[in-house]
């Protein structure tokens, strides 16, 4: 095979299989096919890693034969690998400034991550077997306590409008007793873990 023609076909097969795991990464980031998340996630990772193996080929043969792809493939490409980067960082808070604390809810069968940001932001990624969800919004802490701006924070009553930090504990309580101590008995998050 030309040598031009083997790298513009790597360069395709490459924008194909870079599409095909952005476009897997919308449907889940925006909970098109929630109900089939799980399915979703078994696609993206073979398309993620194929998509890579093409890159590494690309890069190889790009290299050994001192040839670059088309210039509107090569800019397809950089489009869509600059569009998935910045979503990835959009929805990890990398954007946000400076992460105050990172804390965990582990129960049998999920987790829930909280992050903070030096900005008032928050992101709860709430994880099962089958999927995610993602919550955001703003907050306040007041001495040892997190407001948030709304209520419920998640979907559900779990997590209170108020938290309380107990920091040499390195743990979050979702609530007080009666007598103003933190109330151990009921699930936490764990700062740090």
């Amino acid at each position: 095979m030309q040598p031009v023609k083997e790298i513009q076909n790597k360069s395709n097969t490459l924008l194909l299989t870079s599409s095909i795991s952005l476009g897997l990464y919308l449907i889940l980031i925006f909970d098109l096919l929630a109900a089939y998340e799980i399915f979703i996630v078994l696609l993206l990772i073979p398309m993620f890693l194929i998509s890579i193996t093409f890159l590494i080929l690309l890069i190889g043969k790009s290299l050994g034969y001192r040839l670059m792809p088309k210039a509107i493939t090569t800019v397809a490409l950089a489009s869509v690998a600059i569009t998935s980067v910045l979503l990835f960082g959009y929805r990890s808070g990398w954007f946000w400034g400076n992460r105050i604390l990172n804390a965990a809810f582990i129960d049998d069968r999920s987790r829930m991550d909280l992050e903070l940001y030096q900005n008032g932001k928050f992101i709860i990624a709430s994880n099962w077997l089958f999927g995610e969800e993602r919550f955001e919004g703003t907050f306040k802490i007041s001495r040892d306590t997190i407001i948030f701006d709304k209520y419920p924070v998640v979907d559900n009553d779990f997590t209170a409008k108020e938290i309380i930090i107990n920091r040499p504990a390195k743990k979050i309580y979702f609530r007080k007793d009666a007598d103003g101590k933190y109330d151990t008995s009921f699930y936490y998050f764990q700062i740090d873990f």
